[in-house]
């Protein structure tokens, strides 16, 4: 894409920028989904047996 649009540079064509780590520094994602958030969308988390 970046050849296409004649930049220099793959940072001028990417719309969300990732760190090193894959994570979104703007959004703070990806990050855990709170208990209201996994009950409004009907997710249930299972606890490893032992």
């Amino acid at each position: 894409m970046m050849i296409l649009a004649g930049e220099s540079s793959i940072r001028e064509v990417i719309p969300f920028p990732k760190t090193a780590k894959g994570t979104d520094l703007m959004s703070e994602a990806p990050a855990p989904a709170s208990e209201r958030q996994l009950r409004e969308l009907g997710i249930q988390l299972r606890r490893p047996q032992s």
